[in-house]
C-alpha cells in the first residue's frame, strides 16, 4: 500500500514539474527544435471540478498508443506530439471515459483540448449541432447528442470559430461546452414557403419550429406546418405538427419520442372519401456497452383514418460492434421505411402517413428489411460500407401525376390530391435481396462527396404507352433485378453562406420502385438538390434569413406515360418533379 502511494506521488510531483515555468520553457524550445505540435488542456468532472490523476492518452486511428500523461494537482495535462491526426482518451475511476475524435495537430502550434468526465447518471441531452442544417429537403431542425462526458470542447477553425494567436507563435482554437450550451438553449426558425407538385405539399405554407435546450440537458421541439389556401378546390388549410423529446437513460444511453399529427382535408380515396388524418408515434433508446457495443431499439406506430381506420406497429432493432483498425460490424432489422436508428428521429417532420383501401379494408405500406453490413474508416475521414441485405414490400404505393376522371378513379388502392395533380396508386407485393456499397470522403471539413451502388429487384413497368384502366397499367408491373447508382454532394461551401445537398440516383428505365426501398433517402430518384443560401451578409437584411429552394426530380425523368380510356395521357413516375421555394428566419 505505501509503495501504491508512494508511485502515485511521484507520478503527481512529475506532473506538476512538467507544468512549472522552467519545463513551459523547455517545452516550447522542444517545440521549436523538433517543429512538433504542443497539446494541452484540463481535465473536469461533470460538476466542473479539475480532476487530479486523470490519465490521458493519444491514440492513432489505428489504436496505437502514442503517448500519454497524468494531470497535476489543477487537472492540467501537456504533451509533445509530431503533427497528424490523433484520438485523445482521458480516463479517471468511478468517471466514465471521455475521447475526442480526429484531433487534427498542426506543426509549431499549441492546441488546447479541455475534456470532461461524468458519472453513469450525469445529465445529457439534445442540442442543435448548428443554428440551421438543411440536409432535410423538408426544412427540419436537426438535432445532435452532446453528452457531458465527450463534449466537443475543440472546433475546428470555420466561419464561426474563432482563433487567438499564442505567445510561442502558434495559434489556438478554443470552444467552450458553456458556449454550445447557451447557443443551443432556446432557439426557432419561421418559413414562408410556397410548393408546386409534391404530394399533400401543394400552396403556400408557414412552418415554425421551436427548441428549448433545459440547464439540465435534456431538449424539446416543436414543428408546425400550415398551408394556405390552394386550387382547384376551396378546401380548408392542412396542418402538420410535430412535438419531440430526449431524456437520460441508464448505460450511458438516451432516449427520444417524436409524435406527429397529419390532417390533409383536400386527399381523396377513390371510393368518394374525402379527407385523410393520420398520426405517428416514434420512439427509441441508444445503450452503450463499454466502447465496442452500441443498441438502437424502438418502434415506429402509425395510425391512418380515412373512410375507416389502418394501425400498424413496425419495430427496429440495430446492433454495432466496433472492431479494430475502425472496422465497424452491424446487423439492423426494421419494419419502418425511413427509421433504422436512432439518429433517423432527428427528421422531426415524420413521413405522410397514407393508405390506401383494399379489399374492403384501408392498408397502408408495410415490409420488412434486414441487413448486415461492414463499415471501415479510409484516408482521412472516409468511410467505405459494405452491406447485404433482404426485404419485403406488401401493398407497396406507386406515384402517378394526371388529374384522372371520375369514371377512370378506381374503387380500390387509390387516394389523390387534386391540389397538385399527384396521386399514389398501390403495386404488388413483392421481395428482393441484393449488395450495396457505399462510399464518403470529405473534401473540407464541411463539405462530403459520396457514391453508392445497389443491386436488387423493383417494380418495372413492360409497357411504353399502353391504354387502358389504371387497375390494368398496375397490374402489367412486376418485379426484376437491377442496378442503381448514386452520387452526391453534402455539406457547406466555406465562406458563401451556402449549404448545399445535390444527389442523382440512376436507375434502369421504366422502374417504378426503388433498388433497396429502405436505404432511400428523401431527395428522391435521378437529379434533385436542397439548397439554403444566407441572406443575411446583404445590407439592410437582417442576420439569420436565409433563402431556401428544393427540387425533386428536377429534369422530369422516368416518367411512364399510359393512355386512360378516356384518351387522356397520365403518367406514373418513381419521383415526380416537384418544387418548394420561399425564405426562412431563423432566431
Amino acid at each position: 500500500m505505501k509503495q501504491s502511494t508512494l508511485q502515485s506521488g511521484m507520478l503527481l510531483t512529475l506532473a506538476a514539474l512538467a507544468c512549472s515555468p522552467l519545463a513551459d520553457a523547455q517545452s516550447r524550445r522542444v517545440v521549436d527544435a523538433a517543429g512538433s505540435g504542443l497539446l494541452t488542456g484540463v481535465i473536469r468532472d461533470a460538476e466542473g471540478v479539475p480532476q487530479m490523476g486523470a490519465l490521458v492518452e493519444v491514440i492513432l486511428p489505428d489504436t496505437g498508443l502514442v503517448a500519454s500523461a497524468v494531470t497535476d494537482t489543477r487537472g492540467r495535462y501537456r504533451l509533445n506530439l509530431r503533427p497528424g491526426q490523433y484520438n485523445i482518451k482521458a480516463t479517471a475511476a468511478l468517471l466514465m471515459p471521455a475521447v475526442r475524435h480526429h484531433l487534427v495537430l498542426a506543426r509549431g502550434g499549441r492546441t488546447v483540448v479541455d475534456m470532461t468526465l461524468s458519472t453513469l447518471l450525469a445529465p445529457s441531452g439534445w442540442i442543435p449541432a448548428s443554428r440551421r442544417t438543411v440536409n432535410e429537403p423538408s426544412d427540419d431542425w436537426m438535432w445532435t447528442l452532446r453528452s457531458s462526458a465527450s463534449r466537443p470542447m475543440l472546433r475546428y477553425a470555420d466561419e464561426k470559430t474563432y482563433t487567438v494567436d499564442t505567445e510561442d507563435g502558434g495559434q489556438l482554437s478554443v470552444s467552450s461546452s458553456q458556449q454550445e450550451s447557451r447557443r443551443g438553449a432556446t432557439g426557432g426558425s419561421v418559413s414562408l414557403k410556397a410548393s408546386d407538385g409534391g404530394f399533400g405539399r401543394g400552396g403556400s405554407h408557414q412552418v415554425l419550429v421551436l427548441t428549448r435546450v433545459d440547464e439540465h440537458g435534456s431538449g424539446s421541439v416543436m414543428r408546425a406546418d400550415l398551408s394556405g389556401p390552394r386550387t382547384p378546390y376551396p378546401v380548408s388549410p392542412s396542418a402538420d405538427v410535430s412535438v419531440g423529446f430526449q431524456r437520460r437513460t441508464i448505460l450511458n444511453g438516451y432516449a427520444r419520442t417524436v409524435l406527429s399529427y397529419s390532417g390533409h382535408p383536400e386527399l381523396t380515396s377513390g371510393v368518394g372519401q374525402t379527407g385523410l388524418q393520420g398520426a405517428v408515434l416514434r420512439s427509441a433508446e441508444r445503450m452503450e456497452l463499454g466502447d465496442m457495443i452500441r443498441v438502437d431499439v424502438g418502434s415506429v406506430l402509425r395510425e391512418v383514418n380515412l373512410s375507416g381506420n389502418a394501425v400498424a406497429m413496425e419495430p427496429f432493432l440495430r446492433v454495432q460492434a466496433h472492431g479494430p483498425g475502425g472496422l465497424i460490424l452491424a446487423y439492423g432489422m426494421t419494419r419502418s421505411r425511413g427509421t433504422e436508428s436512432i439518429e433517423d428521429l432527428d427528421r422531426v417532420q415524420a413521413p405522410l402517413p397514407v393508405a390506401v383501401i383494399r379489399k374492403g379494408h384501408l392498408r397502408m405500406e408495410t415490409g420488412s428489411h434486414h441487413a448486415i453490413s461492414a463499415a471501415k474508416k479510409i484516408r482521412g475521414e472516409g468511410v467505405i460500407e459494405v452491406a447485404l441485405y433482404q426485404d419485403s414490400l406488401q401493398n407497396p404505393l406507386i406515384s402517378g401525376t394526371g388529374t384522372l376522371a371520375v369514371a377512370e378513379i378506381p374503387a380500390e388502392g387509390f387516394i389523390a390530391d387534386p391540389t397538385t395533380g399527384t396521386y399514389r396508386a398501390a403495386g404488388r407485393d413483392y421481395s428482393s435481396n441484393g449488395v450495396r456499397v457505399s462510399f464518403r470522403q470529405p473534401v473540407t471539413h464541411s463539405l462530403s462527396l459520396g457514391a453508392e451502388v445497389a443491386t436488387g429487384r423493383a417494380l418495372r413497368a413492360a409497357f411504353v404507352q399502353q391504354q387502358g384502366s389504371l387497375n390494368d397499367v398496375l397490374a402489367g408491373l412486376s418485379p426484376d433485378r437491377m442496378y442503381a447508382g448514386t452520387a452526391f454532394a453534402d455539406g457547406k461551401i466555406l465562406r458563401t453562406g451556402t449549404t448545399l445537398r445535390a444527389s442523382y440516383r440512376w436507375q434502369p428505365a421504366r422502374t417504378l420502385t426503388a433498388v433497396d426501398a429502405y436505404r432511400v433517402s428523401d431527395d428522391g430518384a435521378y437529379l434533385s438538390c436542397s439548397v439554403r443560401q444566407s441572406l443575411g451578409r446583404l445590407p439592410g437584411l437582417p442576420q439569420g434569413l436565409e433563402a431556401v429552394v428544393d427540387l425533386q426530380n428536377l429534369l422530369a425523368e422516368g416518367y411512364q406515360p399510359y393512355l386512360s380510356t378516356d384518351g387522356q395521357t397520365l403518367y406514373l413516375a418513381q419521383t415526380p418533379r416537384a418544387l418548394q421555394a420561399g425564405l426562412t428566419f431563423t432566431f
